[in-house]
């Protein structure tokens, strides 16, 4: 009984992407996929404890707020490509360090659409479900004593410190972005690698001891999810919803071997199934260069001293 409740969260969220992706498939509209959506379940229902300092209502209401932020993005803001995602990182950033959490994933769901230049209410539908789908499932497991009830004490609003550091990481993020998009390796700054930088930078980040471990283990789901799809989906081809539980069962057991649970790698992982086919070669080499310069400059990012005046 002890097992089946452990192994439970993992084959809820197998299940929860096998019906994304598959339900992509069958609408033909692969805008219903949401990679974020691999992070959120991982972080909420997988990980040894909920993964960030935020409350069930904040999850949904800022997933809801920053989609329709990068839907509006691509409609509205006529700028170049590479500048919309500055710009979406931007705004990312500013709306994360004002909502009193800690809760990363947000950033994606800005980015991603203005990176696929989508504006469809399908996106924001999707997102929407899912992340209600992901949090209803905590609730559940809550209540039945799978997983412990999730406490939020909320941040304080940032000071000059916090201001700093997140005009640093706009900074080192447009840094890679720009370069990204000029050298048509854009997924070099794949939105959830902008998540886990973010999450590079704070003091007392894996990223501090662990840098190689990350790098491979990025890459590896960027791998795991190009190679699936590709011998899963495009040369049998089989549902994609098959080539993609396979992929994200392999991260989970992964990440559960080397306890090292990253939520968006599963991101990464999930993106792999969203991206034109033409990309499918070369995905993980660029997330394997997003990943290496983005750890590079969280060590410049990862401020501890003062604001100077």
């Amino acid at each position: 009984m002890i097992k089946i409740k452990q192994a439970l969260p993992y084959l809820m969220t197998v299940l929860l992407i096998g019906l994304m992706t598959e339900c992509s498939a069958l609408l033909h509209n692969p805008e219903i996929i949401f990679p974020e959506m691999a992070a959120i379940a991982i972080g909420s229902l997988c990980a040894p404890k909920f993964a960030w300092n935020t409350s069930k209502f904040k999850i949904l209401f800022f997933i809801c707020v920053c989609a329709v932020t990068g839907i509006g993005i691509v409609k509205f803001l006529s700028v170049p490509f590479a500048l919309q995602l500055c710009t979406a990182f931007l705004t990312a950033q500013m709306l994360f360090i004002f909502s009193k959490t800690s809760f990363a994933p947000m950033i994606s769901a800005i980015v991603l659409p203005v990176m696929l230049q989508t504006d469809s209410v399908i996106y924001l539908i999707s997102a929407l479900s899912l992340t209600v789908l992901v949090l209803l499932l905590r609730t559940i497991m809550e209540k039945k004593n799978i997983l412990p009830a999730v406490h939020y004490q909320p941040a304080e609003l940032p000071g000059k410190t916090m201001l700093f550091q997140a005009f640093l990481r706009t900074f080192a993020g447009c840094l890679l972005i720009l370069p990204a998009v000029l050298l048509n390796c854009k997924f070099a700054a794949a939105p959830p690698l902008l998540v886990a930088f973010t999450e590079f930078c704070k003091t007392g980040s894996p990223a501090e001891r662990k840098k190689p471990n990350i790098l491979l283990f990025m890459s590896f789901c960027a791998v795991t999810g190009s190679l699936f799809r590709y011998l899963f989906s495009i040369l049998l081809p089989l549902p994609i919803c098959i080539p993609a539980m396979l992929s994200i069962s392999l991260v989970l057991y992964a990440m559960k071997k080397y306890q090292l649970y990253l939520p968006p790698a599963g991101a990464i992982t999930i993106l792999a199934y969203l991206i034109p086919e033409n990309t499918l070669i070369s995905y993980p080499l660029q997330i394997f260069t997003g990943t290496a310069v983005l750890l590079f400059l969280s060590d410049f990012c990862r401020q501890k001293k003062k604001v100077p005046v």
